[in-house]
């Protein structure tokens, strides 16, 4: 159960990078975050958290939208390709559980498959995060360290995020 509650956590926190898409783009005038065209790009989910949460505030340029949304967008069918994978070895371990008799091996070799595509997909998101920071200015970055030393003294004390 230890292990299912892992894997969902990893996958629920890997999964925000697929949703941040939308986290940081910027208000349009008048306060209404995109209007149509915005829901229809990034599926009407909003969400996402820690870096790309942060990115709002950062004031980007039309040119630095674009060219986060090109890293998020490139990433997305390898990201999905990891989330069926781990999909996958989650109800194969399902099925095994429900076996008449243990096969370890069998047990072993699909919690190895799942391990794997939640480290590969951990690796993807902090490649995504480092190729965003890429494009910030130095301003941008030191602002967004800012926000994220704020968010973790919140958390530690006890705050949550926000």
């Amino acid at each position: 159960m230890k292990l299912y509650r892992k894997t969902i956590a990893a996958a629920l926190c890997a999964g925000g990078l697929g949703l941040a898409m939308g986290a940081y783009a910027q208000p349009a005038p008048g306060g209404m975050q995109g209007g149509p065209e915005h829901m229809r790009m990034h599926g009407g989910h909003h969400g996402g958290g820690g870096e790309m949460r942060g990115l709002r505030a950062l004031n980007l340029s039309e040119a630095q939208r674009d060219q986060i949304f090109k890293i998020h967008h490139d990433q997305a069918p390898a990201f999905r390709d990891q989330m069926k994978k781990v999909r996958a070895s989650r109800e194969e371990l399902q099925k095994l559980a429900r076996a008449d008799k243990f096969d370890q091996a069998a047990v072993r070799r699909a919690a190895d498959t799942q391990a794997k595509a939640i480290s590969e997909m951990a690796v993807m998101r902090v490649q995504a995060q480092n190729q965003v920071r890429a494009v910030l200015t130095p301003e941008q970055k030191a602002k967004l360290d800012q926000m994220r030393q704020e968010r973790e003294s919140r958390r530690s004390q006890g705050q949550g995020p926000r």
